[in-house]
């Protein structure tokens, strides 16, 4: 059985008998209680999970006996299925979600990106995100984690090589899963356009590497099939669309720009208490650090280094003299 941390309350260990010797224990994780398994699944009927479907997923095959479950004729076994459903369903998204923490900016973020995929009109048309400012505020991790969430989103690193209109699709179309040329008499739009559903989203990270006019021909796909855009970059693409005028662009992302600056007070707080960093002045410097040019990158990379160093000194938890070792390691702290 696999073992997790998010499980740990149920699980335990168990002397086995038949494998017999030394210390011959195996994991045994218990169900959970079913007043636990019966909120967990009202939550997901409502989110728009049919019984039909819990049912055949968790093994109990007929969404009645799924219903009779519920109403309180229950069996081990069922309560078992269940319950195995539930840790099956749950280790699938702390691996989807690991590492995400929902900060501020990044509600700003996810909320730019769903205002973009919203249809605009009867038919069918979305609108476009753009997500602009300072590296290190965590843009690309929000980016990725909407797309291990939602198949619909895709997402493509510009890397500067793929500057034409078909070398940009034919890295989405990869991105999406295809790999090699279109079906025949089939475009590289057409292709793109199978792969991902109207609703859907196509997120451009590096977006100052496309160019401009690769942006425009873009706008097609929420014009034309109902796709979604986002782009990600740094401020000077923010400043060349407004310098180029290009209100194709810039109106449709009305409602649906967001400008990182530096990480704030509150930002960076919330990633201290996922990191485990407590104390006042391990928080004051891990503030001074978190809160300058690429800062949540430093503060993560500082905190990373902490913890080696205090594993190989044997130390249980942080204090600020590691974190200050730590970051002159890493190179964004000089001590005066």
């Amino acid at each position: 059985m696999q073992t997790s941390a998010i499980f740990a309350d149920r699980e335990e260990a168990v002397y086995d008998r038949e494998a017999g010797g030394f210390n011959s224990y195996r994991t045994v994780r218990n169900d959970r209680r079913e007043a636990a398994i019966a909120a967990r699944i009202a939550e997901i009927k409502e989110a728009g999970e049919s019984l039909e479907g819990i049912a055949i997923e968790s093994g109990l095959m007929k969404s009645e006996r799924l219903e009779a479950w519920l109403s309180g004729q229950r069996t081990t076994e069922e309560t078992h299925r269940l319950s195995v459903w539930l840790d099956e369903v749950d280790e699938g998204i702390a691996e989807r979600t690991a590492g995400f923490i929902m900060t501020p900016f990044a509600r700003q973020v996810l909320g730019a990106f769903e205002h973009a995929r919203a249809a605009r009109d009867s038919e069918g048309r979305r609108g476009v995100a753009m997500i602009f400012g300072a590296s290190g505020t965590g843009k690309t991790h929000i980016a990725k984690y909407a797309a291990r969430m939602d198949r619909a989103v895709i997402y493509v690193l510009a890397d500067g090589e793929s500057r034409t209109w078909t070398r940009v699709l034919a890295e989405v179309a990869r991105a999406a899963g295809r790999h090699g040329a279109p079906n025949t008499g089939e475009t590289l739009k057409e292709l793109v356009s199978r792969l991902v559903p109207a609703g859907g989203l196509l997120i451009f990270d590096h977006a100052h590497l496309i160019r401009l006019s690769v942006m425009e021909q873009l706008l097609s796909f929420p014009e034309e099939t109902g796709i979604g855009l986002a782009f990600i970059g740094n401020l000077t693409i923010y400043k060349a669309l407004h310098d180029k005028k290009l209100v194709q662009l810039t109106s449709r992302a009305n409602g649906a720009t967001v400008i990182a600056g530096m990480p704030d007070e509150k930002e960076v707080d919330a990633h201290l208490g996922a990191l485990g960093v407590s104390g006042r002045a391990e928080r004051e410097f891990c503030q001074l650090i978190g809160q300058q040019d690429g800062g949540l990158r430093f503060l993560y990379a500082t905190v990373r280094k902490a913890f080696e160093l205090a594993a190989g000194m044997g130390c249980a938890s942080l204090d600020v003299v590691l974190l200050k070792i730590a970051a002159a390691k890493v190179g964004c702290w000089t001590a005066s």
